[in-house]
């Protein structure tokens, strides 16, 4: 099996354990802590998370694409490193100072303070070295066993509304033993070259492009949750925080195929292989398509018997909350892949932005115009517009510059399939009561309309695939 394949079926693996890992935990949590609870928790974290991305600084990104351009030369590979993580060390202690002085001034609370870890994880985080060199063994094995620890101790501890403290600690010390890790399968890929100050003030300047679209992207993902909790209250954070979680844990999954790619397309892209790397992101995008479109599909149908039991009842408004949020699941894979396969591996960062900056300042006019009146419905439908239309500009990018994107035919019938599938689990299961097995039902009923009436309209990306499989076994032997 060549390199990409491995490395992503050690992201997949990884994806497919932190869908399986909510699936215990968060029944366990929601019915723990209630609306209110994780509303508390959410609040405080879309707090912490703006100094998050000031101390990461556009470095996953940029890391990345200049870590897998050195990665065959041991010294060269050594001194950008250290001169990557040298300045990434120093803004996160100013970064931190900043962090502290916030939470005293607005007097934010313990579970704010707790979360100052996650600035020092991110400081620390190497994984964009590991990415960059394709060795995404270590990463998928030290996120597998410290996800397996949270999960253990999250079952253990976590009982009732008095244990909101304890959650927090779990949750942000493993956040911060995941980078911590990471430094020790350093050993032997490096070496130490003190960086000198202009190598570190060249990497923070280029690195920072990276950084004003993230700005943006956190504008229009995170600010909602603070907004929630500030122009309402923190029972709508927390709805709208589960409701996002659902979609957010499919989309990882899905995205997991872009971190895999985005050096490969890097790689390709400055061998000036254009058209090889522009047929690659087509055949991505068509199959992410296929799989994102029969999960949305899924979440619309499921929503109504799922929330009682999985959630707790305080979570009931999350029916009118959870299907908007589904459609997040096709859009964000799509914008993902276009940016991390097309823009960045080709350094067009001037577009990249450009969409970001765009669907920043719509999203917070939306969310002063949608929240006050429609509360969590009103942010879950600025987010979808929001999304939906990065998506667009990117695909349209995409289109102009290689006349490729999805195919009509496929989305269509997928489309199609999709709706009919949400009809026949709503009227096989309408008298069932909101059960376990109710939701086991519906997604076995779900995969077999999906997977059979798109095989039929010859909208199933798989079956060429295998077929081509089939092809190179049969020629080898």
């Amino acid at each position: 099996m060549n390199k990409i394949g491995k490395n992503l079926i050690y992201q997949s693996s990884y994806q497919v354990l932190k869908i399986l890992m909510p699936l215990i935990t968060v029944p366990i949590v929601s019915h723990s802590l209630g609306s209110t609870g994780i509303g508390q928790y959410a609040f405080a974290n879309s707090i912490a998370q703006y100094f998050v991305l000031v101390a990461s600084l556009g470095l996953p990104l940029y890391g990345t694409r200049e870590i897998a351009k050195v990665s065959d030369d041991k010294r060269l590979l050594s001194k950008k490193f250290w001169a990557l993580e040298g300045f990434s060390i120093i803004l996160t202690s100013i970064v931190l100072l900043c962090y502290a002085i916030v939470g005293l001034l607005f007097n934010l609370g313990t579970i704010y303070f707790i979360q100052a870890l996650l600035v020092i994880g991110a400081g620390l985080d190497v994984s964009w070295f590991f990415m960059g060199v394709e060795d995404f063994k270590k990463i998928t094995l030290v996120n597998f066993l410290l996800q397996a620890a949270s999960f253990l101790f999250i079952v253990t501890q976590i009982h009732s509304d008095q244990d909101l403290i304890k959650y927090t600690i779990i949750l942000t010390v493993i956040s911060v033993l995941n980078p911590i890790t990471l430094w020790y399968f350093l050993r032997g890929k490096i070496y130490f070259i003190r960086p000198k100050f202009i190598e570190m003030w060249q990497a923070l300047k280029a690195s920072a492009v990276l950084f004003i679209p993230q700005v943006a992207i956190i504008l229009y993902t995170n600010l909602n949750k603070t907004m929630l909790g500030t122009l309402g209250n923190k029972t709508f954070v927390g709805i709208f925080s589960n409701a996002l979680l659902v979609t957010t844990v499919f989309i990882a999954l899905i995205s997991s195929v872009d971190t895999v790619l985005m050096p490969h397309a890097t790689r390709l892209f400055s061998k000036n292989r254009h058209n090889e790397g522009y047929i690659m992101i087509q055949r991505v995008l068509n199959f992410e398509a296929y799989f994102t479109i029969a999960i949305a599909a899924g979440i619309i149908a499921l929503s109504d018997k799922l929330i009682p039991w999985f959630f707790g009842s305080s979570f009931v408004d999350m029916n009118a909350v959870l299907p908007i949020l589904s459609l997040l699941v096709i859009v964000i894979p799509g914008g993902m892949s276009i940016s991390r396969q097309y823009l960045i591996p080709q350094n067009r960062i001037k577009e990249y932005n450009n969409s970001v900056y765009l669907g920043a300042v719509i999203s917070i006019i939306l969310n002063f115009m949608l929240i006050p009146p429609l509360g969590a419905v009103g942010a879950a439908i600025v987010s979808v517009l929001v999304e939906s239309l990065i998506w667009l500009i990117r695909l349209w990018d995409f289109w102009k510059n290689t006349r490729l994107g999805y195919s009509r035919w496929q989305i269509l019938m997928n489309l199609l399939t999709g709706m009919i599938m949400v009809v026949v689990i709503k009227l096989l299961t309408s008298g069932m009561a909101a059960v376990p097995m109710t939701t086991i039902i519906q997604v076995l009923i779900g995969i077999m309309t999906y997977i059979v009436l798109t095989t039929l309209l010859k909208a199933n990306p798989i079956l060429p695939f295998l077929k081509q499989v089939k092809e190179k076994i049969l020629s080898k032997s």
